[in-house]
């Protein structure tokens, strides 16, 4: 009696067991799921300024993540003691643009000190390396008119840049990426606008100051590019005959989705690609991985996320499916130039390879090795700037082809 007792006892202990952890498991699942979707207006600030020398003109010591980043880079910062409880918050309120690395000791970089756009730059400012580099179209040197364009949400901010000699009815869409805002597609102008073409930078859904999505949350690019089809709308309705998109991380799913699908995907003559997210499924199972959970959970997680278990910024929940690399390749019949680096850590770049793979005749795929994510203009902006125009200006029928 005592052992059928024990063993009863060990049955329900391993039955209780297996349930906590397939609860945990569901949990964790909901949770990945969650985030990938949800919109952060957290931002962190990993790197600390130790030492500027020269002001201005000079030099910074700098120690964080992302302060050896290749190339030109942007710091924002907030002056010693702004943020409270070790640096998250609001937005920061100083830019500066730094150099490239001048020397290493240890984990400190020196960099130069390039221009500082706002705030004070001091030793003990806490901040984040970024890739946005201008703080305003106008810096660019062009004629800029601010203007909304009204989606399904309601009116969405943009910013319409007009080249010196316009190529008339030429115009291009530039979106920038998840978590991201307008500003790190400003970098991306100069080409477009040495072709000639008109230039139209947008903001959309769940960005700062315009209209939130469905629950207030990402469509991984779904949900975006129906504002991208309503900023080509409002291009249409200026004059554009020709639309070209140009897409940076999230802003390259959506452009891919619109290129596919799109309610003006006939003005489309071409797309530009920088670090897209070509892959979303991959991305989160290598999300999981960075975590140490094993990639069931992110299926786990994308099973949610399309039963609309866990609520996104679509009704139906995500059609990952139609965000497979060899599904948006079908979509693509115009020109594509995709821009991917080997060493972008945030969206690895398998799904980019399996899209210009797919679509050799239409894909031509240029890698800057060294470069992380959405940073090959900072890494190489000669070489960036030189590929972009060459495509851009020989529209709709580059040179390039299939190599």
């Amino acid at each position: 009696m005592k052992t059928r007792q024990a063993l009863a006892v060990a049955g329900a202990t391993a039955a209780g067991l297996a349930a906590a952890a397939a609860s945990a498991s569901v949990g964790l699942a909901a949770y990945l799921a969650r985030v990938s979707v949800t919109v952060d207006r957290s931002v962190e600030r990993p790197v600390r300024v130790l030492r500027v020398t020269g002001g201005d003109a000079g030099a910074v010591w700098i120690a964080g993540e992302g302060a050896g980043a290749r190339g030109q880079q942007s710091l924002l910062f907030d002056p010693p003691g702004a943020v409270a409880g070790g640096g998250v918050g609001a937005a920061p309120t100083g830019h500066a643009r730094l150099g490239p690395v001048l020397a290493r000791r240890g984990r400190e970089v020196l960099r130069a000190v390039v221009q500082v756009d706002s705030g004070e730059l001091v030793a003990g400012a806490l901040g984040r390396m970024v890739g946005w580099w201008y703080t305003s179209p106008e810096e660019l040197g062009y004629r800029v008119e601010e203007i909304t364009y009204e989606s399904e949400l309601g009116p969405m901010s943009a910013w319409v840049v007009h080249p010196k000699r316009q190529r008339k009815q030429r115009w291009a869409i530039h979106m920038h990426g998840r978590g991201a805002d307008p500003a790190e597609t400003f970098r991306g102008v100069e080409p477009f606008a040495r072709a000639g073409v008109t230039s139209m930078i947008i903001g959309y859904r769940n960005d700062r100051g315009e209209p939130e999505g469905r629950n207030g949350r990402y469509g991984m690019g779904i949900s975006e590019s129906r504002d991208l089809d309503a900023a080509i709308s409002e291009a249409r309705a200026r004059g554009a005959a020709r639309v070209t998109l140009m897409g940076w991380s999230m802003g390259g799913t959506a452009a891919l989705v619109s290129l596919a699908r799109g309610a003006h995907r006939d003005v489309i003559d071409g797309v530009v690609l920088e670090s897209p997210g070509a892959d979303w499924e991959g991305i989160l199972r290598d999300k999981a991985t960075e975590h140490r959970l094993p990639r069931w959970i992110a299926d786990w997680g994308m099973g949610m996320l399309r039963r609309g278990i866990v609520a996104s910024g679509e009704h139906d929940g995500i059609d990952f499916g139609a965000l497979r690399p060899a599904e948006l390749a079908r979509g693509i019949d115009v020109p594509v130039l995709l821009l991917a680096s080997p060493n972008d850590r945030f969206v690895p770049w398998h799904g980019s390879q399996v899209i210009a793979a797919e679509r050799p005749d239409y894909v031509q795929f240029v890698s800057i090795p060294g470069a992380g994510h959405v940073r090959l203009w900072n890494a190489d902006p000669e070489r960036w700037e030189q590929v972009v125009l060459s495509f851009v200006a020989q529209l709709p029928r580059p040179g390039w082809r299939g190599q």
